[in-house]
């Protein structure tokens, strides 16, 4: 009796043991709590438990019901160590869970057609030569499925681990759930009858093989969709930011304006006080500070007198041919953001030009078939940015600019694309117009 719970023990162990590398492998990115050694020999310990428990009442209690728990222990056992030796929230070890569990079943199925590809039925050996299993056999078995392992992991598998959102966090308790009870079930009907059809044996391997290689995408994809929502709730934050600035440079230019206004009136009153150069001196400055772009899109007039006040300076000289009553149905936020980013980036390229005739920026908004264009040209030095880089200093609050005008864009059903041509760079912003305009 005691032979026989040995030998049911090495059985079991030889999946829990697949498992626990499996997991091991997807738990890398995790960051290590102290006493990691202590901690991985303490777990060791307490799936050692598990695993006699299993055997004990899989030898005691032989039936599907029996067999069908001593799965779901097997299955906990790689979590262990995760609970106990890596830090972390729950869900993000559960998605790594998971994912090894799912590497694990690859790993068995794709072991299960090679030999049967040479004519090898597993049911009977793992040997490639169809003899009595050795240690050799055992070896290339175990590096086989911990080389396709270590394959999942390094082409499927996100390397840098962050915290997931309160969605994520939920999908991912689901997608355990989903997991534990789809592939132990079937896991457990292929070990019942596995001797009874070769052909069911394998149709067996083909479902979880398709099951698992499903959990693996649901577990990158629960990984791109937590990134996403937090770039996107930065893009929110940073377009709530603009349009706090927007309103604010609006005011301040209400109120330039007024003050021009009411000095171009008393300029009458300084006959006599000051040159008549003097007087044409204030007349230009005044108006250029008073703004008359009149585009038919308030939005778009005050980024362009802001933007034509720090070009001015810098001796760039920005040209608009623009029908702004197109952009009537986007909100103000998004206008904003969009002109305002696209002029600033081309200010930023045409600055670092020595050549004073190339300081130039033009813009335009025309209807071309039933779409709004939005087209900004300028001169650069030949080495355009890619989307998030930024060359200013203050790297934590710029970056997103291209990407948020193609977020926004995006938002509308639009595209933005970029063409160059020799010098000379050509923003692109192509948005369907909405009936009525």
């Amino acid at each position: 009796m005691p032979e026989f719970y040995l030998y049911q023990f090495i059985i079991q162990l030889n999946m829990v043991f697949q498992l626990v590398i499996s997991a091991l492998i997807f738990y890398i990115p995790l960051k290590r709590r102290r006493l990691f050694p202590l901690r991985l020999m303490i777990a060791a310990a307490i799936c050692a438990v598990i695993l006699a428990l299993s055997v004990l009442l899989r030898v005691r209690v032989n039936s599907l019901t029996t067999r069908f728990v001593m799965r779901l222990m097997q299955f906990s056992v790689p979590l262990v160590f995760g609970l106990v030796a890596y830090d972390g929230s729950l869900p993000v070890k559960l998605k790594a869970w998971c994912a090894g569990i799912a590497a694990m079943e690859i790993g068995a199925a794709v072991f299960t057609f090679i030999l049967a590809f040479i004519g090898v039925d597993e049911r009977e050996t793992i040997s490639f030569y169809a003899r009595p299993v050795e240690v050799v056999d055992w070896a290339i078995y175990y590096v086989i499925h911990v080389a396709l392992y270590a394959l999942i992991y390094h082409f499927f598998w996100q390397k840098n681990t962050e915290e997931l959102d309160r969605t994520s966090r939920n999908s991912t308790v689901i997608l355990a759930v989903v997991c534990l009870l789809f592939l132990t079930v079937p896991d457990c009907m292929s070990n019942e009858y596995r001797m009874v059809s070769y052909p069911l044996f394998l149709v067996n391997r083909i479902y979880l093989l398709a099951l698992a290689v499903f959990i693996l995408a649901i577990c990158t994809s629960i990984e791109f969709q937590s990134r996403y929502r937090a770039d996107m709730e930065i893009m929110d934050q940073v377009l709530r930011e603009e349009r706090k600035q927007y309103e604010k440079m609006k005011e301040n230019m209400d109120v330039i304006n007024m003050r021009c206004h009411d000095l171009r009136h008393q300029l009458d009153d300084f006959a006599g006080k000051l040159t008549d150069r003097e007087i044409e001196s204030l007349r230009e400055s005044m108006d250029f500070y008073d703004s008359n772009l009149k585009t038919g899109c308030e939005v778009l007039d005050v980024v362009l007198h802001t933007s034509q006040l720090t070009a001015k300076e810098e001796g760039i000289e920005i040209t608009c041919l623009a029908d702004g009553a197109l952009l009537g149905f986007m909100r103000t936020r998004h206008l904003y953001s969009l002109f305002n980013n696209a002029i600033g980036n081309a200010i930023e390229a045409v600055r670092k030009l020595p050549e004073p005739e190339k300081r130039i920026i033009g813009i335009t908004v025309e209807r071309q078939g039933g779409s709004v264009v939005i087209e900004v040209t300028n001169y650069f030095d030949g080495h355009p940015s890619s989307p998030g880089e930024t060359t200013k200093n203050d790297r934590s609050h710029h970056g997103f600019g291209t990407m948020s005008m193609r977020y926004i864009a995006e938002s509308y059903g639009g595209r933005l694309t970029v063409n160059t041509a020799g010098e000379l760079y050509c923003l692109n912003i192509t948005i369907p117009l909405p009936d009525g305009f």
